[in-house]
Formats: structure tokens, C-alpha cells, sequence
């Protein structure tokens, strides 16, 4: 028997919302100094809330904490309940820097058999959210059947609360990264490590 723990939860932004690669790592020390504050004001953990994982190695390095990317946490659990899987990303631009980075991850050769995107740059995915879940919807339905994959991973931490629904609607297991980071944390802090 599990019985639900209760979570308390503390939130910093970075001052500029994350466009590409290069403003990635101009934002990387000031994601560093967040986490390191954290640390000392008392938290447990560091959830870091982009499918880029952001300064997540130089964070583990410097602090005593677990620090979790969303990205990581999903293709992590992915192959629990699929032996391959595809990623759905917000912009088709970043598809080739995830094709890079997502292997860094842990994962085995060929786990992530497929990266779709939908179109969304320059757009809120919070603000047109029937519009970001209808675009879901199709690439889903295309990675399922061109690809084979029997899981999806949501690409990007906006889509937060669209799995379920998702998953719904296609029938497969689909992988929310932001729920997936912050639970793998819980996991950690209650293993004590």
C-alpha cells in the first residue's frame, strides 16, 4: 500500500523565458544560483522545469541535493511501460538538438525511437491550449502509426496536464515530464539519497 505523501512546493523563474540553445547557456548560472539557494534556504530537492535540463550537471556538482530535469525523469521511466517510444517537442526546430541530447540521458540505443513536433513557436501553449492539444493529437496518432511507438513523452514542461487527456484519446501510456520530474524527486528525497 502506498499512502499519498504531501509535497510542499517552492518556485524561482529565471528572469527570460528560454528561445534556443544559446540563450540556454547564458541562463545556465543564474539556474545554478537558484538551485544552490534552494539548497540553503531548506529544500529537499531541485526540480528544473525545461525538456532541456538545464544546467542540470553543473547543479548535481555543486550541490548535496537531487536535482531532476524533466526530460531526463520521462525518458527514464518510458521504457517501464514501453519497449520504445516517441517525444513530442513544442517547436520542430529543436527536434535535432533533442536527436543529440535525449541519448545523453541513460537511456539505451533505440528507446526513443522517434522526435515529432508540433508548431507552436512564438505561441503560449498556456494561452491556446485546445489548439496545443489538438496538434498533440495528430502528431501522436502520426509517431503511433508511421513510427510504432507504444508510449509518448511530452517534449516540453508547458504541456503540463495534457498527458491524461492524451493518453485518453490515443491509447497509449503518454509521460507528462513536469509530473514525471517532480515525482521522481519525491522518490528520491523519501529513498533519502
Amino acid at each position: 500500500m502506498i499512502k499519498q505523501l504531501k509535497t510542499e512546493t517552492a518556485t524561482e523563474h529565471i528572469r527570460e523565458f528560454l528561445k534556443s540553445m544559446e540563450h540556454l547557456g547564458f541562463t545556465r548560472p543564474e539556474i545554478l544560483e537558484l538551485a544552490k539557494q534552494a539548497e540553503q534556504d531548506g529544500c529537499d530537492a531541485v526540480v528544473l522545469y525545461c525538456f532541456s535540463d538545464p544546467a542540470a550537471e553543473a547543479c548535481r556538482e555543486r550541490l548535496r541535493i537531487p536535482v531532476v530535469g524533466g526530460a531526463q525523469a520521462s525518458v527514464l521511466q518510458a521504457p517501464l511501460v514501453a519497449r520504445q517510444s516517441g517525444v513530442i517537442l513544442s517547436d520542430p526546430a529543436r527536434i535535432g538538438e533533442k536527436e543529440l541530447f535525449l541519448p545523453t540521458l541513460g537511456i539505451g540505443p533505440g528507446r526513443i525511437k522517434a522526435i515529432g513536433a508540433i508548431h507552436f513557436q512564438g505561441k503560449s501553449i498556456w494561452d491556446n491550449r485546445e489548439e496545443a492539444f489538438a496538434q498533440l493529437v495528430e502528431e501522436g496518432k502520426r509517431l503511433i502509426r508511421e513510427q510504432g511507438v507504444q508510449c509518448l513523452i511530452l517534449g516540453c514542461l508547458s504541456f503540463l496536464g495534457l498527458a491524461r487527456p492524451l493518453s485518453e484519446k490515443l491509447g497509449v501510456p503518454v509521460i507528462d515530464p513536469a509530473i514525471a520530474a517532480v515525482c521522481t524527486a519525491e522518490s528520491l528525497v523519501r529513498q533519502g539519497i
